[in-house]
């Protein structure tokens, strides 16, 4: 009786064939732990998409995107400041920036009624200066810290992020506040400020402009949450016990006013308006800024300063 003889198997071929034999023996006794360890992705990608989507639909994030494009291009603006419907300070104006190279230009016409005067910004290269024209003459001065903090702080804010400490260099007030504890309260006001909350309400409309969103905040629980969760914020003891002696006998004004906070962002995701408004003690404060031409303004430094800026 012929038995059937089997081809040959060379070793090469057994080099080829024993390693996908052990994986699968490996994926067959561990398919449960596969399926587990797939399923955990599956829900950590489920739960960070919605934490992003919620983060990047937040009204906030919205105004911190607009804004941030403004400020990362250029623009003309508008800006008023007004107590009982009478304007108080008239500011207009042209900024252009480029913060790939930290290059700055701003130019801008200011009217307090008693008197007015022209500014400017000069930030190229080596060159940062700041400046204003009065009474016929530039009085000029080095900004250079002053530029470099600005765009420090604007390297997170543009990618929608908060920066405690590079926001208190920029406005000189490393002395007086945490940046840590600043960053920890700004996280809590922004997830108060997500829609009709004790703090505040929100109204979002559209039209031709763009889409305005209008928060009508509550200023008593504003500052309720600043004294009962912003203790940390402030250095010192002493100057969060006198905002609190100072909240307190000023607490039944507080409670009485009005304030409300909008901004418009049009349609190519550029702020086109900002508007804050404040009515306390029988009196209205309001500071409203238009800007336009986002994106296209080119900025003409006044050659006078640029000569000035010179000798300094």
């Amino acid at each position: 009786m012929f038995r059937k003889r089997l081809p040959a198997i060379h070793g090469s071929e057994l080099e080829y064939i024993n390693p996908v034999s052990v994986r699968k023996m490996w994926a067959q006794k561990h398919r449960v732990g596969i399926l587990i360890v797939l399923g955990v992705i599956l829900l950590a990608a489920i739960f960070f998409g919605i934490r992003w989507y919620v983060n990047y639909s937040h009204p906030l994030t919205k105004f911190m995107n607009a804004s941030a494009k403004d400020f990362n291009s250029s623009f003309r603006f508008d800006t008023v400041a007004q107590k009982n419907g009478e304007t108080v300070m008239h500011f207009t104006g042209a900024y252009e920036a480029d913060p790939s190279k930290q290059n700055l230009k701003a130019v801008y016409d200011a009217d307090y009624g008693d008197y007015t005067y022209t500014g400017a910004v000069y930030a190229e290269d080596s060159t940062c200066v700041s400046g204003n024209y009065y009474e016929g003459k530039w009085r000029v001065r080095d900004c250079t810290e002053k530029v470099l903090n600005f765009f420090d702080f604007n390297t997170d804010y543009k990618k929608g992020r908060f920066d405690g400490a590079s926001f208190l260099r920029f406005t000189d007030l490393t002395s007086s506040y945490s940046a840590g504890e600043l960053e920890r309260f700004m996280k809590l006001f922004k997830e108060q400020m997500g829609g009709n909350t004790d703090l505040a309400a929100l109204e979002i409309t559209s039209d031709d402009s763009g889409k305005t969103y209008t928060y009508t905040v509550s200023t008593a629980e504003f500052f309720d949450m600043v004294r009962d969760k912003g203790a940390s914020i402030f250095f010192s003891s002493i100057e969060y016990d006198a905002f609190c002696h100072l909240y307190e006998h000023n607490e039944s004004v507080v409670s009485d006013s009005d304030c409300t906070l909008s901004y418009t962002i049009n349609s190519a995701g550029y702020m086109t308006a900002l508007e804050l408004s404040l009515t306390a003690g029988g009196e209205e404060f309001a500071v409203r800024t238009g800007m336009t031409d986002c994106g296209s303004t080119k900025v003409d430094v006044p050659l006078e300063f640029i000569e000035a800026a010179a000798g300094i």
